[in-house]
C-alpha cells in the first residue's frame, strides 16, 4: 500500500466536540409563581416593617421606610438568585446575568433616552396639571435626617438597579418567556409591573417609559447586564441631583 504525501503539510487533526459548548441545559424548575412569590414577599416585608418599626422601635415613618426597603429587597432580588441556583442552572444561564465593556456605551445611550422621556413627561405633566410630578424617593430623601439621607440615596443609586433588574428583567422576563409569551408582550408586562410596584401615581407613565427602555435593552442584547448599567447611570444621576438640592 503506497504512502500518501501531502504537498502542503499534514492535514489537521480531526475536530473534537466541545461538550461544554454543546450540552443542553435542563429546564429550570422555577417560573411565574416564584416571581409572584418574590414580589409578594417584597410587598409584605416592606409594608410590615414600615408599620412595625415606628411602633416597636419608636423611629419616625421616614426612617422606617428607609430601613424597610433594603430589607425587603432580600425577597425581590435574593429570591431570584437563590431560586436560579437551587432550582435552575444558575444566574448566568437562567437570568442572563453577564457584563461586557460595551455595556457602558449602551448604558449611557439608554440613560440619555430615559432622561429625554423624563424631560418630555415633566413638560406635558406641568402643562396639564400646572404642578410638578412628585417622587417618593425625593420626598423621603428631603424629609430624612442628613446621615439617613446620604445612606438612602447611596442605596438607591448603587443597589436598587441590581435589585430591580434581577427581579423584573431577570426573573419575570425569563419566567414569562419560558411560558411562551412573545418578547414584545414580555417587554410590556415587565414595564407595567416595574411602573406599578413603585407606587407613584403621578410618575407611573414615566416609570412605564423607563421600563420600556430597560426592557428593550434587555431584549435586544439578550443579557441583563446592559439593563443594569442603564439603570445604574439613571439612578446615580438622579441621586446626585437630589443630594445637591438637599
Amino acid at each position: 500500500m503506497g504512502t500518501v504525501t501531502y504537498p502542503y503539510g499534514p492535514p489537521p487533526p480531526p475536530a473534537t466536540q466541545d461538550f461544554a459548548a454543546t450540552q443542553v441545559l435542563p429546564a429550570p424548575r422555577w417560573g411565574v409563581l416564584h416571581a409572584i412569590g418574590s414580589l409578594l414577599g417584597f410587598v409584605v416585608i416592606s409594608f410590615g416593617l414600615a408599620l412595625a418599626l415606628p411602633v416597636y422601635l419608636g423611629v419616625d415613618a421616614v426612617t422606617a421606610s428607609i430601613i424597610a426597603t433594603p430589607v425587603a429587597w432580600l425577597s425581590l432580588a435574593g429570591w431570584p438568585l437563590l431560586v436560579a441556583r437551587a432550582r435552575g442552572n444558575g444566574v448566568r444561564a437562567d437570568l442572563h446575568l453577564t457584563f461586557r465593556w460595551v455595556d457602558l456605551g449602551i448604558g449611557i445611550l439608554g440613560a440619555v433616552v430615559v432622561f429625554a422621556c423624563a424631560a418630555a413627561f415633566v413638560v406635558i405633566y406641568a402643562g396639564i396639571t400646572g404642578t410638578q410630578p412628585t417622587s417618593t424617593v425625593g420626598t423621603v430623601a428631603t424629609n430624612a435626617s442628613a446621615p439617613w439621607q446620604v445612606y438612602f440615596l447611596a442605596v438607591i443609586a448603587v443597589l436598587a438597579p441590581f435589585v430591580e433588574e434581577l427581579h423584573f428583567r431577570g426573573m419575570w422576563w425569563s419566567a414569562l418567556r419560558r411560558r411562551g409569551l412573545h418578547r414584545w408582550l414580555t417587554l410590556l408586562v415587565t414595564a407595567l409591573l416595574f411602573a406599578v410596584v413603585h407606587l407613584e401615581p403621578t410618575r407611573v407613565a414615566l416609570l412605564f417609559a423607563a421600563g420600556l427602555v430597560l426592557g428593550f435593552v434587555r431584549m435586544q442584547t439578550d443579557r441583563l447586564g446592559p439593563a443594569i448599567v442603564v439603570h445604574l447611570i439613571m439612578n446615580a444621576i438622579a441621586a446626585l441631583s437630589l443630594l445637591s438640592l438637599a
